[in-house]
């Protein structure tokens, strides 16, 4: 387990906004004012007294460096950041982008005063120290809403997501018709999307069970294709915040969780165990089905129903229906069978860890993913919870004086 003692907040932690280097005499078109006191640097560099307007020339070297990562740390309040997404119909992952909440308290990073702090500008949070670096989220500032005080001092509410929430508004041309025969998989159609959207499968990823007709399709938004690959290969999607790649793995089978498994809950005892402050449960009825129809998307009138006749003998009818984009009637079996036997039977839905702990310890819950196996042993009277989950959510709330992690979890089986 990774670890780091002595961690300290205000040093370790870095809160970064891409923004203009003011040490150099440059000047950004649309954010500087000729003849104004501002000269900031910017992509196309135009330096004051050697660039021409007007010319080709938009000179700049190492000397004028035009953006940098700015750790604003000092005057951060508070962050939350998410990765992950939630469970779609208690049957498969759907994604969410990364988002990050911050609040900052300044009036020299205020959009009113500061053109160059604005939506759009780079924002990432990252732990580092020494040989440790961990990006824990890497993207765009989205909106900022400002409140001003009687005293004297503002607030500044930051919100930030990450760059699926661009991948999945982009129009792009799929072609799997070109280089693949018959039928395409999920992690082949993800991995021809993501050169389209101009970025790559993280070496991390996996290949799934499953079919997908193949197509060609111009000026289509990435997000129907990008789904369809998560639904028909059963997989788990994020985008990796160090390197911006896609990450897609099936979901993992826990039966049998790998060894150094943490483990949260109650008991100091255990093998890699951290020190829960909560977990919480869901029982809803919703979330239990014993009727399941698979309708082939290309043919409605080719369906697969699987039932659970005890169950409905029992209770009654609870019934779900849904449409996927695979090629035949086998593959409609086959996902309806590994769906319907992994319908959830155990109620935690979220753990809470103290990031750092009691010590001042960093713990292995700064370095969680999404997909992740953890463990949950929480024993209090007659209540006795001891079982494996599957991460969908990673969930980070961090303030000057303490670091806690929720973790959203899902229970296959």
């Amino acid at each position: 387990m990774t670890t780091l003692a002595n961690f300290d907040l205000e040093n370790d932690l870095k809160v970064e906004f891409y923004l203009p280097d003011e040490a150099s005499n440059l000047f950004i078109i649309g954010v500087s004012h000729i003849g104004g006191t501002d000269v900031l640097a910017g992509a196309g560099l135009f330096i004051i007294g050697l660039s021409d307007i007007g010319s080709t020339d938009v000179l700049g070297d190492n000397e004028y460096v035009a953006f940098t990562w700015q750790d604003l740390n000092c005057v951060v309040g508070a962050a939350e950041i998410s990765i992950g997404g939630d469970v779609q119909d208690s049957l498969f992952f759907q994604p969410r982008p990364a988002s990050a909440d911050i609040t900052i308290q300044s009036f020299e990073y205020d959009p009113s005063y500061n053109a160059a702090f604005r939506p759009g500008t780079p924002v990432r949070v990252r732990l580092a120290r020494g040989a440790t670096e961990k990006v824990l989220f890497n993207g765009f500032i989205d909106t900022i809403s400002g409140t001003y005080y009687q005293d004297g001092v503002n607030k500044l509410d930051i919100s930030a997501f990450d760059s699926f929430k661009r991948y999945v508004n982009t129009r792009i041309t799929l072609d799997t018709e070109s280089d693949f025969v018959d039928y395409v998989t999920p992690l082949e159609q993800l991995d021809t999307i993501a050169l389209e959207l101009g970025t790559s499968m993280h070496a991390s990823s996996q290949a799934t069970d499953g079919q997908i007709p193949l197509q060609f399709s111009e000026d289509i938004i990435a997000n129907t294709p990008i789904y369809d690959a998560i639904q028909v290969g059963l997989g788990l999607l994020w985008v990796d915040q160090a390197t911006q790649e896609l990450v897609f793995i099936p979901r993992p089978v826990l039966s049998t969780p790998p060894t150094g498994t943490p483990v949260i809950g109650n008991h100091h005892e255990d093998p890699y165990h951290l020190c829960m402050t909560n977990i919480t449960t869901d029982s809803t009825l919703d979330k239990v089905f014993n009727s399941l129809r698979v309708d082939l998307k290309s043919d409605p009138n080719t369906y697969v129903v699987v039932n659970d006749q005890d169950t409905i003998d029992l209770y009654g009818v609870f019934a779900l229906d849904v449409t996927l984009n695979t090629t035949d009637i086998d593959e409609l079996q086959r996902w309806a069978l590994e769906v319907f036997t992994k319908s959830p039977t155990n109620l935690v839905s979220s753990v809470e860890t103290k990031t750092v702990d009691r010590l001042g310890t960093l713990t292995e819950a700064a370095f969680f993913d999404p997909g992740q196996p953890i463990g949950v042993h929480y024993t209090e009277g007659v209540l006795d919870i001891d079982d494996y989950y599957t991460v969908t959510k990673v969930v980070h709330s961090i303030d000057p004086d303490n670091w806690f992690t929720t973790l959203e979890l899902w229970k296959e089986a």
